[in-house]
This record gives C-alpha cells, sequence and structure tokens, in this order.
C-alpha cells in the first residue's frame, strides 16, 4: 500500500482565463501555454520587455531570476470546457468557451532560494502573458475574461517514497 503525506492547508491563487471557443484559436492558445515554459518566448513579449525596462531602474532588480520566475511560477494549468448563455447587445447568445484554470503555490519541499514567491507573480504571469496576449493577438472578441478567486487555500496529499516500511502514518 502506498504512503502519502498531508502538506496544508497553505495559501494558493487561482485564476481562469475564458475565450469563446473556436477552432482557430487552438493554435495560439497552444503557442501561449507553451510559451509560458520557455524563457526566450517570455522575454519576446511587450509587456515583459517593458517591464523589465521599468524595472530595471530599480537597484535590487535581477533580471534573470525575474524571468526564471516568471516561467516557474506556472508549474502547469487545466483546460475544460463551458456551456453557457450570455447576454449581449443583440440578446442572449449560447457560446461554447474555453477556460484555462491555473492554480499558484509555494512549494513546501522545494530547494529554492527563499526569497521565491510564486504568488507574488501569479498575477503577472496569467493575466499578462495569457489573458493579455489573447487579447491582443487575437484581437478579434469583444471581451476575453480573466478571474481570480479570492483566498483559496491549496492541500496535497503527496505520495511518499517508497521505503520498504509500513509504518505508515494512520489513524
Amino acid at each position: 500500500m502506498a504512503n502519502y503525506r498531508f502538506s496544508g492547508p497553505k495559501p494558493a491563487r487561482m485564476y481562469e482565463v475564458i475565450l469563446p471557443k473556436k477552432l482557430g484559436y487552438f493554435g495560439k492558445i497552444q503557442e501561449v501555454l507553451e510559451d509560458l515554459f520557455d524563457e526566450r518566448a517570455i522575454r519576446r513579449i511587450p509587456f515583459v520587455k517593458q517591464s523589465i525596462a521599468r524595472r530595471r531602474k530599480q537597484e535590487d532588480f535581477d533580471e534573470e531570476r525575474w524571468i526564471k520566475n516568471l516561467c516557474k511560477a506556472s508549474r502547469g494549468y487545466s483546460i475544460y470546457e463551458m456551456d453557457g448563455r450570455y447576454l449581449s447587445n443583440q440578446g442572449p447568445i449560447d457560446e461554447r468557451v474555453i477556460v484555462i484554470r491555473f492554480i499558484f503555490h509555494n512549494p513546501d519541499d522545494s530547494a529554492e532560494d527563499d526569497r521565491t514567491d510564486f504568488l507574488a507573480v501569479s498575477l503577472e504571469v496569467v493575466n499578462h502573458l495569457v489573458a493579455r496576449r489573447f487579447a491582443m493577438e487575437l484581437g478579434v472578441e469583444e471581451e476575453i475574461w480573466f478571474v481570480e478567486y479570492n483566498h483559496p487555500q491549496l492541500s496535497i496529499w503527496r505520495r511518499s517514497p517508497e521505503t520498504g516500511d509500513d509504518s505508515s502514518d494512520q489513524d
């Protein structure tokens, strides 16, 4: 029987980006989400270039560290579809949307520098590196929604390494 250890609850931040599901968007969605894991791609994003230029004026700004944190902060995402009815100027519209969910937390078993705070950069990552990019690069939708959930807590049951010892914490 596998052993698991409990971690949490701990602070987390959860965001969703909601946009209409259209076949023509799939390539852009894949590009934007894959770029989250690529430092070079992140550096090419206009918002990032502007942010770096502003932050360089700060005495303690470490550009390399900031970029690495942007890449590491989003360790993944989930995508699901939702059907809904929305009110427009023309009346109710039935529409299927894609929802991209991000959950950020600071790992408790990380060997990272203690100053790394993934929660602090999470808003920039999702709002600017995802939602804003969709708005700017797709450029045709009236609205692309960005939702931030207040004060979520995350608990994780993490599988323990196999030790051959069957004396796990059991109640």
